[in-house]
């Protein structure tokens, strides 16, 4: 949640426990009963998808993923490495196991595959020149890893996205309940000051502080 996106919950959950203090007044199934309980609902809502919003969980998938990406980099590293040991006696070979240029992960997957394919039939050469003789399962379970943990990572961030939107609308629903309620409990308690200032302390909305304008360097 942001700053005014917490004052908010600060609000409702205020709100939520004067209705609460004060339930004989607001008999259940009339309109004062049913608009705390929407800003209850609104807070309730609020805390829960705050607390998905930070779990963490995208920043884990997003680690999860990294690693799977450098392992899956060293895999094509040593089999690059070899093919160009191998090309000293057959070109061809150093040509169908180039390093690609750049950062593109998608690109990288499409190459572990490509790898993976063409460096079946010449497996043997290759174990002969040092690498391990299941080095074609270890790249395809760093292809599969690699493959899952993206995904992981796309889904984590999906749930984060849904969780912000999810606050959004508790906000503007607890904010419409809070709206009929500002003219309910003072029309209920208006020969009651005690109550109206209760009421006023809790339905108060703390201003976001404004970010400051940095000052100009002085010349």
């Amino acid at each position: 949640m942001n700053d005014k996106e917490r004052n908010y919950y600060n609000t409702f959950v205020s709100v939520r426990d004067f209705g609460a203090e004060n339930t004989a007044d607001f008999p259940a199934g009339s309109a004062g009963a049913n608009n705390f309980a929407s800003v209850g609902a609104a807070a309730d809502e609020m805390e829960q998808s705050g607390a998905a919003q930070t779990s963490g969980a995208s920043g884990q998938a997003t680690m999860q993923k990294d690693v799977a990406l450098a392992e899956l980099r060293e895999d094509l590293r040593a089999i690059n490495r070899t093919a160009r040991a191998l090309a000293v006696d057959d070109s061809a070979i150093g040509e169908m196991f180039r390093m690609l240029s750049g950062n593109n992960e998608q690109n990288l997957l499409a190459a572990a595959r490509t790898f993976l394919t063409n460096a079946a039939p010449l497996k043997n050469q290759f174990i002969e020149y040092g690498l391990p003789a299941d080095f074609l399962d270890d790249l395809q379970s760093d292809i599969t890893a690699f493959e899952q943990a993206a995904s992981g990572k796309s889904t984590a961030t999906g749930e984060k996205v849904s969780a912000t939107a999810s606050i959004g609308n508790a906000v503007q629903n607890g904010l419409e309940g809070l709206r009929r309620l500002q003219a309910i409990v003072p029309n209920k308690y208006r020969d009651n000051p005690a109550k109206l200032a209760a009421w006023t302390s809790a339905s108060h909305v703390e201003r976001a502080a404004k970010k400051k304008t940095p000052t100009p360097p002085t010349q």
